[in-house]
């Protein structure tokens, strides 16, 4: 009898400590995802991590498309940024082509990079609507640009600064 008394006690103490464990770990998420939330939320004036401030000046560059044109910023020009290592790319990349699609592709560059053979697929849906050019992850264009990561969809004006910028179509107001 004291032994099922021992275990029986032994049982509750290990589910008192597994319980405290628990409720920690939910405890510690809950925290984390107020900070991710915060992060995501923030305003668009330079805050969001890899998202180009507004009135950022960019840096001329030239480019060589797929279709061979070469490519250079102008004012109403539209920048997408996107990664086939990133899965918000492959989410925004629907909103990115239907906002990109009435612009015509003179207006439109598409930087892409990753692997094979999700990068040609990728440069494939946005050749649709953009004149695409890859590159590296840090290449010219991107830092011309300032893009630090993607997605990244930036909007020029005449001046050649970031007149708007954000990581989805719906954030691209002017």
């Amino acid at each position: 009898m004291i032994i099922l008394t021992v275990a029986v006690v032994l049982i509750g103490v290990v589910l008192v400590l597994d319980l405290m464990i628990t409720l920690g770990l939910v405890r510690r998420l809950r925290s984390h995802a107020e900070m991710l939330t915060k992060l995501v939320n923030t305003s668009n004036q330079g805050l969001d991590v890899g998202i180009v401030a507004v009135g950022t000046p960019i840096a001329s560059f030239t480019a060589t498309a797929l279709d061979g044109l070469e490519v250079a910023p102008a004012g109403g020009t539209v920048l997408g940024f996107f990664s086939t290592r990133c899965d918000t790319c492959a989410e925004s990349l629907p909103g990115f082509l239907a906002y990109a699609e009435p612009l015509g592709k003179e207006r439109v560059i598409a930087i892409v990079n990753g692997d094979e053979p999700m990068l040609t697929e990728m440069a494939e849906k946005l050749s649709k609507v953009a004149r695409v050019v890859i590159e590296a992850h840090d290449g010219p264009v991107a830092r011309a640009v300032g893009v630090v990561g993607t997605p990244t969809l930036v909007v020029l004006d005449d001046n050649l600064r970031v007149a708007a910028s954000g990581y989805q179509a719906g954030q691209l107001t002017a």
